[in-house]
Parts: structure tokens; C-alpha cells; sequence
């Protein structure tokens, strides 16, 4: 047995240190409470930072499709956005053709937009702007084939088939139409010319560039 005073000293250095074991358990807590609360303090910053990009990337979205807007509505030339104009059709039949007939290509394949007529071979130009187009055809008979590709009454390109029978021939070209005007293929020669049809012979349009 301890005597009494290393008893009262042992009993003393426990209870001090059990004390001081307290109060730097305390001042860790209260150092971890103080980091926790600065970490959620930088959490809500963050969140409230994102939430501000958010609105902010939300702003610009709008701002350029107001610009896409302004610039098609206002452009004094080109239109940035094109319209969905075009088609291409082919002719069906062997066809016979004399002078100025104009060669109807009956078999349409696409036609967005509804600009051109099966019924009559005729595209109308829906607006001003830079079109192209692109004839070709297979010729039957021992004769030659001449064809035309005409805007209103005025000639854009021509197109021969001859030289051997089932000989083809192909031209395309670029014009500017204006709202309204037409395109189609006639025969020129003053002979009677047939063109092989079973699809061989197409007449396709295209709308490149609108014109305000």
C-alpha cells in the first residue's frame, strides 16, 4: 500500500490530467465544428455561384437565338437560315418531243416545298434567291436530243444526247430566281427527238441561298 502522501499525489496528477484530457477533447470539437461550419459555408457559396452560371448561361442561350432571329429578319442580303426547297423527278416513259415542247418529268421523287408540278414539268421560285439546277437524259432513237433548261422565256443551259444511240447527257446550272419565276426543260431542235424514260432522264432543283 501506497503511503498517504503518493497516494494524494497520484490521486492529484490523475485528476489534472484527466482534466486537461477534457479540455483538449472540448478544443478539438470545437476546432472540428469551426472547420465543418467554414466547409459549409464554402458549400453554400459554390451552390449559389453555380445557380448564378446557370442563370447566367440561360441569359446568353436567349440572347443568340435573338440574334438568329434579328439577323433573319433584318439581313439586306443572304439568309443565314435556308428554307427547305427542292425536288428532283424522272421521267417514267419513253417520250417523243418536237420543237418548244416542254419535256414533262412525270415521276417525282422529292419535292419539299411543293414548288414543282408534275402535271406540267414547271418549278415556281417560293422566293428570290440562288437555285440550282441539273437536267439529265438518255437519248432512243438514231436522232439526237436537244433540250433547254429555260427561267420564264430565257435560256440558263442546254443539253445534248447524241454521237451513239443510248448516248446521255448532263448539265447543271446557277442562276438567281426571283419570287415567282419559273424553271422547266423544252426540246429546241426542229426534229422529233424521244428520250428513253424507265427513270433515266431527271430534272432535280435546288434552293442554295434565299435573297431577302
Amino acid at each position: 500500500m501506497l503511503p498517504i502522501h503518493l497516494l494524494l499525489v497520484t490521486t492529484t496528477c490523475t485528476t489534472v490530467g484527466t482534466a486537461i484530457l477534457e479540455k483538449v477533447g472540448e478544443a478539438d470539437l470545437d476546432a472540428v465544428r469551426i472547420r465543418l461550419e467554414e466547409e459549409k459555408a464554402k458549400r453554400l457559396l459554390l451552390e449559389n455561384d453555380v445557380e448564378t452560371l446557370m442563370v447566367q448561361v440561360e441569359e446568353l442561350k436567349r440572347g443568340f437565338s435573338q440574334i438568329l432571329k434579328d439577323q433573319t429578319a433584318s439581313s439586306g442580303n443572304v439568309t443565314s437560315i435556308r428554307a427547305s426547297i427542292g425536288f428532283t423527278a424522272t421521267l417514267s416513259k419513253d417520250t417523243t418531243h418536237v420543237l418548244e415542247q416542254t419535256v414533262i418529268f412525270d415521276n417525282v421523287k422529292v419535292n419539299e416545298g411543293n414548288c414543282y408540278d408534275s402535271s406540267t414539268g414547271r418549278f415556281r421560285a417560293p422566293f428570290r434567291g440562288l437555285y440550282i439546277f441539273s437536267v439529265t437524259i438518255l437519248k432512243l432513237s438514231s436522232t439526237n436530243v436537244h433540250l433547254l433548261i429555260m427561267k420564264d422565256n430565257v435560256e440558263i443551259g442546254r443539253v445534248f444526247s447524241g454521237t451513239s444511240l443510248s448516248d446521255s447527257g448532263s448539265v447543271t446550272v446557277v442562276t438567281v430566281m426571283e419570287k415567282g419565276q419559273v424553271s422547266y426543260v423544252k426540246e429546241f431542235s426542229g426534229n422529233t427527238e424521244t428520250i428513253h424514260g424507265d427513270n433515266w432522264a431527271s430534272f432535280t432543283g435546288l434552293l442554295q441561298s434565299r435573297y431577302n
